[in-house]
């Protein structure tokens, strides 16, 4: 059964004083969003979905938009939807989309759900420690995460909201990044664009770079369009060389050849492209990069903005102060 919760948070929002101690400072709640919460029947747990609606939705009612979904959402979500509001410039910078933050686990912490629900084999960190109390640490459900998104996610969203089903984007940072790779190599259909920063291809003996190898032995096609994003700063040596070597953590180098090898496939819908931003590391990458890979995955229209210094025929206006406007020559001059 699904849960909205968006009454709720209209309800804190409007009277946070309600929700709140005698003598509390109240919390914020950011403007035009909903709070949905989903269950994973096959995984036995449910996720909270945060939806943020742009500018244009209540005045467009016959419009479609593009949906961006993003993993790690209490980190990502508030500023992706405050970078959409900043830069689209009236859609001119930046096409107007849904935003979609994808939420841990319900009593979950973002450690234990990203670990568990991003990852897709059971072998993760043989060190690692549970922050779940009697809870051993757990990796390997990707593909039920997957799963979970595509028949549970997205037919909520879309029955709720005028999304466009053949314009969804992926985006995700880390083992976000490994999940979206997952997703690629998996049914790559399922998002036209992927957004994948800083991605942990050296999980499991860097798996999925392998898995590459097994995709394009079976297909000759990959639909989708690839935007790879890592800070220069992020090769680094392995904290932990048991079991796989320090070789684990050449992130900048992992990125590279798994471009490379989907490069050189030949896919005729595949479009692949990689950057690396010089002097960030795992996090410093995180917002020039979801900048840059939204801009490219919602291009605006780039139409010229508004110049107020200059009238309808571009002459420039007299008395405007602006600095760079043109000088207006006065008779005399």
């Amino acid at each position: 059964m699904i849960h909205v919760l968006v009454a709720a948070a209209a309800m804190l929002a409007a009277t946070p004083a309600l929700a709140q101690e005698p003598g509390a400072v109240p919390g914020y709640v950011i403007p035009s969003t909903e709070v949905h919460r989903i269950e994973a029947k096959a995984l036995g747990r449910a996720y909270p979905l945060f939806v943020s609606l742009p500018p244009s939705y209540a005045s467009s009612p016959e419009r479609r938009y593009p949906v961006l979904f993003t993993t790690d959402a209490p980190q990502s979500f508030p500023l992706i939807r405050g970078l959409q509001q900043r830069l689209r410039a009236g859609e001119r910078a930046m096409e107007d989309a849904i935003i979609v933050g994808l939420g841990y686990a319900e009593g979950d912490s973002g450690t234990y759900s990203r670990r568990r629900d991003y990852t897709p084999s059971p072998n993760g960190d043989i060190d690692a420690a549970s922050d779940k109390p009697g809870v051993p640490v757990k990796y390997g459900e990707a593909e039920g995460y997957r799963l979970h998104l595509r028949d549970e996610v997205f037919p909520f969203l879309e029955a709720r909201y005028r999304i466009d089903p053949q314009r969804r984007i992926y985006a995700g940072h880390s083992y976000g990044g490994l999940f979206g790779t997952h997703v690629l190599l998996t049914e790559p259909e399922m998002f036209a664009k992927y957004i994948l920063l800083s991605p942990s291809l050296w999980y499991d003996r860097r798996l999925l770079i392998a898995r590459e190898r097994g995709f394009a032995m079976r297909n000759k096609d990959l639909p989708a369009q690839v935007y790879f994003m890592i800070g220069g700063e992020e090769t680094v040596p392995d904290p932990d060389t048991e079991p796989f070597g320090s070789s684990r953590m050449a992130m900048v180098e992992d990125m590279d050849e798994m471009v490379r090898m989907l490069q050189s496939r030949g896919y005729p819908a595949l479009r692949v492209q990689q950057k690396v931003f010089p002097g960030e590391d795992h996090g410093s990458v995180y917002p020039d990069a979801i900048r840059e890979g939204m801009q490219w995955a919602l291009p605006g229209t780039g139409q010229a903005p508004h110049k107020p210094c200059l009238d309808a025929d571009g002459k420039a206006r007299k008395h405007c102060r602006m600095p760079w406007a043109p000088k207006v020559l006065e008779k005399g001059d």
